[in-house]
């Protein structure tokens, strides 16, 4: 059940906090049950729920991860029988494999989605509950495991090993390894760490002197709270460093924020992606040698190579990661920024569905590398059928980085700024 927080104080003390994607300053309750969480009455983001695991249980569950990670990253999950011989394929092999035969670039792409990140997001959850019991305060542990949480993709390379096991069956006989199901748990696991953890929970769970601010509704005009962007922490004065700049009395990190700098490194950004996107979709993204003969694929000749294979789900599903995605991303972000630089007042609720369709599809693009990583694992030189990466790969996983750094950096309530102006206008009209 959903609670909308009010926007307008009704008794004479209420519980403050500014909404992270509007601005809006609400008040929300002091506590939720189980089945309630409270909405923005403006956006509808959510502020705050009852429904959240505590950090022992999520802790069990990283620990969990951790246990199975072996098993799923270094153990065989799929093999295929080539003139008699089994050829495994895992993670780490894949990884490895690509690093070794000269491209060792795209190979630590890889290596930080499918490896680095999952490990340290698993890693950081455990420290906290560590941090809970000999009650430190663990705040860049906090800080931290906010930022990584989109860079774990397990949950991509899960379908990329079904677009791999189509692509390899024209050519052996596939096989399941055991493993593939440590793989699957942990995959899963992640997920359902990702959904359940809350960090706005955690933050009080470890500050809980400083949740959110309460204030007289007679100071309600005269001094509204401040807001951090970086913990979502509302207070009614800052901290100042030595520079004299304020700073968030919880998290540390500065609360101002220069709007220029970030559309320019939101920019900056997003146009490097664009540059990378067209040689990533003009290059060979992958070459397969059969008795010697070498055959090319871009991104979309894979694609139809699928349809000719009937494969038409798997043909939808790579399309839609490595062509639809990566290029209507660049297309909404620049319809977003222009937005903000040219002020226009289009509908917010559309802008805003953009920007949270933008932030959930990002991701799903490295699927074509990491499907790239399992076919060098799999079919290795020297047979009679070979693989090998095409130089379209670098550029592609430098584009979806880039994009993905370029959405974290846009700040959606620039959009409201000029939605409330238009309002304004409107009104006085």
């Amino acid at each position: 059940m959903s609670v909308s927080a009010s926007s307008l104080p009704q008794t004479e003390r209420k519980q403050f906090t500014h909404c992270g994607e509007c601005d809006a300053l609400v008040a929300i309750p002091q506590r939720l049950s189980k089945q309630q969480r409270a909405l923005c009455p403006r956006c509808h983001h959510t502020l705050a729920v009852g429904n959240h695991w505590s950090l022992q249980r999520c802790a069990i569950i990283a620990l969990s991860i951790l246990i199975l990670m072996p098993f799923a990253l270094t153990f065989p999950l799929l093999s295929i029988e080539l003139l008699g011989i089994s050829v495994p394929a895992s993670v780490w092999g894949g990884v490895w494999k690509m690093a070794t035969e000269n491209y060792p670039y795209t190979a630590f792409l890889v290596f930080i989605c499918a490896v680095v990140m999952p490990i340290f997001f698993a890693l950081l959850v455990i420290m906290l509950r560590l941090a809970q019991l000999f009650k430190i305060k663990p705040r860049n542990v906090l800080l931290t495991i906010n930022r990584i949480q989109p860079w774990v993709m397990l949950d991509v390379y899960l379908v990329s090993l079904a677009v791999a096991a189509f692509k390899v069956r024209e050519y052996a006989s596939l096989e399941m390894d055991i493993y593939l199901i440590a793989f699957v748990f942990t995959a899963l696991l992640t997920t359902l760490l990702f959904i359940k953890i809350d960090s706005k929970a955690l933050w009080n769970t470890f500050y809980p002197s400083q949740q959110a601010t309460i204030i007289e509704e007679k100071n309600y005009l005269q001094n509204p709270p401040h807001f951090c962007h970086h913990c979502e922490y509302s207070f009614e004065q800052p901290l100042w460093d030595k520079k004299h700049r304020p700073i968030c009395p919880r998290c540390h990190q500065h609360t101002e924020r220069d709007n220029n700098l970030m559309l320019q490194a939101t920019w900056a950004t997003l146009i490097a992606g664009l540059i990378m996107l067209i040689p990533a979709n003009l290059l060979p993204i992958s070459t397969v040698y059969l008795n010697g003969a070498p055959s090319s694929d871009t991104l979309m000749s894979g694609v139809i190579s699928f349809i000719e294979m009937g494969s038409y789900f798997v043909a939808f599903v790579v399309f839609t990661a490595s062509i639809f995605v990566p290029v209507g991303k660049i297309l909404i972000m620049l319809y977003l920024l222009c937005c903000v630089h040219f002020r226009w007042a289009h509908s917010i609720k559309w802008q805003m569905k953009l920007l949270h369709i933008v932030h959930f599809v990002g991701r799903w693009s490295m699927l074509d590398l990491f499907v790239l990583s399992l076919m060098m694992s799999l079919v290795s030189r020297g047979q009679i059928i070979s693989f090998s990466v095409g130089p379209a790969a670098l550029y592609f996983g430098i584009a979806v980085f880039l994009t993905m750094i370029s959405t974290s950096l846009f700040d959606s309530r620039l959009l409201w700024k000029i939605y409330d102006k238009s309002s304004q206008s409107h009104e006085k009209k």
